[in-house]
């Protein structure tokens, strides 16, 4: 399964492989210093590495709180953060949706992270 390993303020999409009895960790992608993954860079990441679990609500979350040191979401904040991946979901895989509709979703996603990621730091 695929996991968030942060450098500072860069986050990189990382897998452990065993092998013989040994465990290697395995560079997938940089996701830079972003708060969510866009589709096309899920589908390039997905497309390079097809034998590799990735649950992108769990990535997704690990982007939203932060590189360590970061001060702790507010119930708000991974509320609208989970809600951020479901609307991007949403729009990349709904089949039934108009193009202004799966452009709405996506809109809504990133006005939410636009909020998210604007909170002040003193917040609690």
């Amino acid at each position: 399964m695929a996991w968030v390993r942060w450098r500072g303020v860069t986050a990189h999409l990382m897998v452990t492989q065993h092998h013989a009895g040994k465990t290697t960790q395995r560079y997938l992608g940089s996701l830079g210093g972003a708060y969510a993954v866009s589709a096309s860079e899920r589908a390039r990441i997905e497309a390079r590495h097809p034998g590799v679990a990735i649950d992108w609500a769990v990535i997704d979350e690990a982007l939203a709180a932060g590189p360590p040191g970061s001060r702790p979401l507010t119930p708000e904040e991974w509320d609208a953060a989970r809600v951020e991946h479901h609307l991007r979901t949403w729009s990349a895989t709904l089949s039934d949706l108009a193009p202004e509709e799966r452009r709405a979703l996506a809109t809504a996603a990133a006005t939410l992270q636009s909020w998210r990621t604007r909170q002040p730091e003193s917040t609690p």
